[in-house]
């Protein structure tokens, strides 16, 4: 995120310099729904299935000898970590990583093992991860053709460690003592964007936790406030993988998004990928829907705004506090009103202090109440922010209804 080298938009013009290019999406070949009809990759995914099944048939096809990819850890043997970047050379250690993590992880080591073992690899992240492999390619730390694809995942933000902490917090586990995490929990009946979690944990009297809970019963799970967030994402652009031959993400679109199953949206950059995906298509593997550039971006919407727009005003506050700020795409420039200019202050106020708190109070009486007593003073004005810029919103979707029937 510190601006320096090349951004997204130049590496994917060197990248992918004979695709159409959006000022949005960035550069495209396809852009398609579609969720996985083989096997159960849709049923043990976080949504679709796509991710986890293309990285398996990468390997199957012998396309790569290795994928790079987020994998659970045995936090006994991990200092306490949940998950972290592992190597998988065979369709079963892959398919032991599907689903979504939130959860921060880094990926030195594995692509300096990459970097030293003869192969090529697949790998899989967010956004600012593929951003980094490109760049380290490009610098020639890592050699070239080792990577031989990337494969992206829409991003709304990184979170810390204290997300899974605070949520089985709520649901008597023990911070710093769950022994695994599920996310991405399908519920039956339900919406897709309507999922839950599950751990496994001990709560204060040694008794595990198997067990899962809808997201609706728990707090921190609006994604839009940002709770646990890594600052840095504050100040990112790049929603859609700009620099990834595959991007792929949640179908939050009308016809989709009430499936539990879950469905992803994608946008390929890359002929032998959208090949790929196209003749498993044909084949019976995958259901495919092709949808177009507006709905990719009508899916991510909040997402892309808060990156956008968002980010150019969290740059001019900076500017004008006399603050160091990371040259980006975007120019400085306040939101256009003043509802969304306390709307980013307040949602910056919530990812920097919301850790750092849940820290201290780890740290001190081991108190849930007292997180929350001390969040209240920036996540009530947000919600109060949020629920009257959505009453304006409302007001003048009404307005300009009438307006027309009258015309």
């Amino acid at each position: 995120m510190s601006g320096a080298g090349a951004d997204e938009t130049v590496l994917a013009d060197q990248l992918y310099p004979d695709l159409p290019v959006d000022n949005v999406l960035g550069r495209h070949l396809s852009t398609f729904a579609c969720h996985v009809v083989e096997g159960d990759y849709r049923q043990r995914g976080g949504s679709g299935g796509l991710v986890t099944w293309l990285a398996a048939e990468l390997l199957k096809q012998g396309k790569v000898d290795g994928v790079l990819h987020v994998k659970p850890l045995d936090p006994s043997e991990s200092e306490g970590l949940l998950f972290g970047y592992g190597l998988s050379r065979s369709i079963a250690d892959v398919r032991a990583g599907a689903k979504s993590r939130y959860y921060p992880v880094e990926m030195s080591q594995v692509l300096d093992l990459a970097s030293k073992t003869e192969g090529r690899f697949a790998v899989i992240g967010l956004p600012c991860f593929i951003k980094a492999v490109r760049l380290l390619e490009r610098e020639g730390v890592i050699p070239a053709g080792r990577i031989a694809y990337c494969i992206g995942l829409v991003c709304g933000h990184l979170k810390s460690r204290h997300f899974a902490n605070y949520l089985a917090w709520q649901k008597g586990g023990e911070p710093d003592r769950i022994s695994t995490f599920d996310f991405r929990y399908k519920i039956p009946g339900r919406a897709a964007s309507d999922y839950g979690f599950s751990f496994r944990g001990m709560d204060r009297e040694d008794t595990p936790l198997p067990r899962f809970w809808p997201m609706t019963e728990v707090k921190g799970k609006n994604w839009g406030e940002g709770q646990f967030k890594n600052v840095a994402c504050e100040y990112c652009e790049d929603v859609l993988a700009e620099c990834a031959d595959i991007v792929v993400g949640d179908a939050w679109l009308p016809g989709h998004v009430d499936d539990y199953q879950g469905t992803n949206v994608v946008v390929t950059r890359h002929r032998e990928i959208d090949s790929l995906v196209r003749d498993a298509v044909r084949r019976g593997a995958i259901h495919y829907e092709t949808i177009g550039v507006s709905d990719v971006i009508r899916s991510q919407a909040s997402g892309l705004r808060h990156r956008r727009e968002g980010t150019a005003h969290r740059l001019q506050r900076r500017r004008s506090a006399g603050l160091w700020y990371p040259h980006k795409r975007q120019s400085p420039k306040l939101a256009p009103s003043l509802m969304r200019r306390l709307i980013y202050d307040l949602r910056l106020a919530i990812a920097e202090k919301s850790s750092p708190i849940f820290a201290e109070t780890l740290a001190g009486d081991g108190r849930i109440e007292t997180y929350e007593r001390r969040m209240k003073r920036y996540l009530e004005p947000y919600r109060l922010a949020i629920k009257y810029s959505n009453l304006a919103k409302k007001l003048m979707r009404t307005v300009l209804g009438r307006a027309r029937r009258r015309a």
